[in-house]
């Protein structure tokens, strides 16, 4: 009996020293125009309109469709890491962006999933080592300019199917029409739907895939299989970085019809 507990503890700990084993580091370079911290005050001047022109300085130097962005954890002094990273060759890579051939957004999920969450990441900053937290990659768009508003139109397309059994037209009366899903009605935190263009405008390419619309969310990281809901601004927010198109196929011809998505918060 004695050595069946013996093992039981063995296998305990040996499963214990797994999960707190940990996480490599990273030490990466301070970029003054990609790496933005408030605790590098370098990176931005004090006065407003400097800081504006630093602003629109930024995606001429970076030639980036977003930056990062972090807060300080610790500094340590007088540490030399053997290996510094270009942290912008290292995200800026198609590793990270959104699936797709034209997309150069990072998929900040995907970025969780190889980076903050694997290693302890470091700034190199003179002779300051600064531990990062709560890394973000933050897009430049919708970048405001005079009374202009410029949206990324570098955006892959995705074509759906519609489906009156997954997405149907909202049972109110709206201009611009509204389509939501079967999952939407589950939250507890939002619905989630779609909303037409106000101006339509022909896809610039006719897609020999068509996608199932509920395959594709119930595949996504933003749909829980065992509550059957989906997580309602995250996928918002997903479908956000594509330009989407429903297929509405009628006697064999074909209406495309531009949506985009959105969330009611309860």
């Amino acid at each position: 009996m004695k050595t069946y507990f013996f093992i039981l503890l063995s296998f305990i700990y040996i499963d214990l020293t797994a999960q707190i084993k940990e996480k490599d580091t990273l030490f990466f370079n301070v970029d003054k125009y990609y790496t933005i911290s408030p605790s590098i005050k370098h990176t931005v001047d004090e006065t407003y309109y400097n800081k504006l022109a630093f602003e629109k300085m930024q995606p001429r130097q970076t030639r980036t469709d977003g930056y990062i962005f972090f807060d300080t954890d610790t500094v340590l002094k007088g540490i030399k890491p053997k290996k510094i990273i270009s942290i912008k060759d290292y995200i800026e890579n198609k590793k990270f962006y959104y699936d797709g051939n034209h997309n150069k957004i990072v998929d900040k999920w995907k970025l969780m999933d190889s980076l903050t969450d694997k290693y302890v990441i470091f700034f190199v900053n003179g002779n300051e080592l600064i531990r990062s937290k709560n890394l973000q990659y933050i897009s430049y768009y919708p970048i405001h300019k005079d009374t202009k508003v410029i949206q990324n139109k570098r955006k892959d397309t995705l074509f759906f199917k519609l489906d009156n059994n997954y997405m149907y037209e909202h049972e109110s009366v709206c201009n611009p029409k509204r389509y939501t899903l079967k999952d939407s009605e589950k939250s507890n935190t939002g619905i989630f739907y779609f909303e037409e263009f106000e101006e339509q405008s022909r896809p610039k390419f006719k897609s020999k895939k068509i996608l199932d619309l509920e395959n594709f969310v119930h595949s996504t990281r933003f749909y829980n299989t065992d509550k059957q809901t989906i997580q309602d601004c995250d996928l918002s927010e997903y479908f956000n970085n594509y330009i989407i198109f429903l297929d509405k196929e009628i006697k064999n011809k074909h209406d495309y019809i531009q949506i985009k998505s959105f969330v009611t918060i309860e």
